[in-house]
């Protein structure tokens, strides 16, 4: 459809989907096959979450991130917060608790992993204690979710994903960006070659911590914590380019502003190349075309220090997606189809509008971070994944969650952050 100037045509472009609408799914989202290409349900994602399979959730941690997951699961009638945990005050866990609604109140991880009221465990603590938690977690034989970074390390995240696999455990990265029906829509103009083949990647994602931490006591600026830019903002503009390409790159070029006293990274940039499989010249009989084959590169920035439009934009060679600001939780996406002459597309751009919140969030004082709604969507998404019996989902997998950490360890090596001991520890796995 092409953009046009006058009101009307720019309305008939926009297609708006009804979060409301209650018709039935027509495509299960626990997909059997991860390379199955991505369906989306965005045409009735309310029926997508109001329908999703019960399941228990203990809640390990009890700030922001953990109090907007259990807001979101507010959205879910059988998706149920049934436990939660500090990790040394039983009062920090009560105050959790009696805010949303949860009987069960712990004053330690230890007590909440001896719950066998529980089926899986959101894990959205500090993560410099991820690996200590989760692993605590599955060795009780319990389902983990958990918060971006997943791990400190590649070393640690592949203990944890091979420990999971041998107790027949499901596993995950909170990687939420990949269940926005907006993003789901373009996993889908990607599996069917709306665009051609993808040759390039520009995402961003800075924000300015000076809005809500203190400087310099903010766990986001310490070191012992595993503070710092690239475990915080690094994961979803590294997930967006891995998402777009078949293979790992073959060059990673980094660099970064490190706080010289803090020893923490306050900013970074990558550019990563892509290699190709087959690439070969193609004869149309008009021009000769180059064909891409998965070959390709990808722009990567986030920061602490200032605010970036945050949009994320693949570009392929028969057009280009443009997945608008905030590019990790979108409700919006634009096509851009490639016509005859530079310069020259046709565009169409697609609304997704979030669930509307439920009374008991809104008296309970609603989300800290932006659309985080959203969540219901990963959430349901994990229910039937646990459900059928699979231990990852097909929207963000292991095998990517392995990826984006080692793309995000070899950034921290190449501007000198990379301590010796974890690469020590890595040499021994």
């Amino acid at each position: 459809m092409a953009e046009k100037n006058d009101a009307n045509a720019t309305e008939l472009m926009s297609a708006t989907f009804n979060p409301h609408e209650t018709a039935p799914l027509d495509v299960v989202f626990a997909q059997a096959d991860p390379s199955t290409p991505y369906a989306s349900y965005a045409s009735s994602p309310n029926s997508f979450i109001q329908s999703c399979p019960s399941l228990k959730w203990g809640i390990c941690g009890t700030g922001r991130i953990c109090n907007d997951f259990t807001q979101s699961l507010k959205l879910l009638p059988h998706s149920v917060p049934v436990a939660c945990a500090a990790m040394t005050s039983a009062a920090s866990a009560e105050k959790f608790g009696e805010k949303h609604g949860i009987s069960k109140c712990y004053g330690s991880y230890e007590e909440l992993s001896e719950d066998l009221n529980v089926d899986i465990v959101y894990v959205g603590n500090v993560h410099v204690f991820r690996r200590e938690v989760v692993e605590m977690m599955l060795n009780a034989g319990k389902h983990c979710l958990v918060e971006k970074p997943f791990a400190c390390s590649h070393a640690d995240a592949k203990f944890l994903f091979d420990l999971a696999a041998e107790k027949n455990l499901f596993c995950s990265e909170g990687m939420w960006t990949r269940y926005f029906p907006a993003v789901e829509r373009v996993r889908e103009i990607l599996s069917e070659g709306g665009i051609g083949e993808v040759v390039a990647v520009n995402s961003d994602f800075h924000f300015p911590t000076n809005d809500s931490e203190k400087y310099p006591d903010s766990p986001l600026y310490s070191k012992k914590l595993a503070g710092g830019a690239s475990r915080y903002a690094g994961p979803y503009p590294v997930a967006a380019a891995l998402c777009c390409f078949p293979a790992f790159p073959d060059k990673i070029a980094c660099a970064g502003v490190v706080d010289p006293d803090l020893g923490i990274d306050l900013a970074g940039s990558m550019s990563l190349s892509f290699p190709s499989p087959e690439i070969q010249a193609i004869d149309d009989s008009e021009t000769k075309l180059l064909q891409a084959k998965g070959r390709g590169v990808a722009s990567i920035n986030f920061g602490f220090m200032g605010e970036s439009e945050e949009e994320t934009t693949i570009v392929g060679t028969k057009g280009r997606i443009l997945i608008h600001s905030p590019a990790h939780c979108p409700t919006k996406v634009t096509l851009k189809s490639k016509m005859e002459g530079r310069g020259n597309t046709e565009s169409v751009t697609w609304d997704f509008p979030l669930p509307d919140l439920t009374e008991d969030i809104t008296n309970s004082g609603g989300f800290y971070y932006p659309n985080s709604a959203g969540l219901a969507y990963e959430a349901a998404a994990i229910a039937r994944c646990i459900e059928a019996g699979k231990l990852e989902t097909p929207q963000f997998t292991k095998e990517e969650s392995l990826k984006v950490m080692e793309i995000l360890d070899e950034f921290l090596r190449q501007v000198g952050l990379f301590e010796e001991e974890e690469i020590e520890e890595e040499n021994r796995k």
